[in-house]
């Protein structure tokens, strides 16, 4: 595979992941849990900040941005309680870690795209960790 085609496989895992979609289309929360819904928006930012790199990356090897669209079951949930959301989200998580692993695998031989994989694939075990210990909290 196409280091681009890999790049741009990262680049959608992030911009169309159900963080970012919860940040225009939130879920009900109740005050008490503010703190999920701000350590989704942390998850999102940072999302975003990677999708930038993986971008100017994709350019710089000079091919075609390509972010795609949001899953549309993701309508589904924006009135759904944060709790059951956040179970959703650490699903999501949880499946990327072994995606942007296999993508790391892939992207053997182009040292600075495999560089921001592993850099992902450390954010999203971070925010994931973050993510489940909150829900445990709940």
């Amino acid at each position: 595979m196409m280091t681009v085609d890999v790049l741009n496989r990262l680049l959608a895992m992030h911009s169309r992941s159900l963080p970012t979609y919860l940040v225009s289309a939130p879920p009900w929360y109740p005050e008490s849990d503010s703190n999920a819904m701000v350590a989704l928006r942390h998850v999102a930012e940072d999302h975003a900040l990677m999708v930038d790199r993986l971008g100017a990356e994709i350019m710089r090897e000079h091919g075609a941005v390509k972010a795609g669209e949001f899953p549309m079951t993701y309508t589904d949930l924006h009135d759904l309680s944060i709790d059951f959301v956040l179970r959703q989200v650490v699903s999501e998580l949880q499946g990327n870690l072994e995606e942007i692993q296999t993508c790391m695998d892939q992207l053997q031989n182009a040292p600075a795209a495999k560089a921001l994989a592993e850099e992902a694939l450390g954010a999203t075990q971070g925010h994931l960790d973050n993510l489940i210990s909150l829900e445990s909290v709940s």
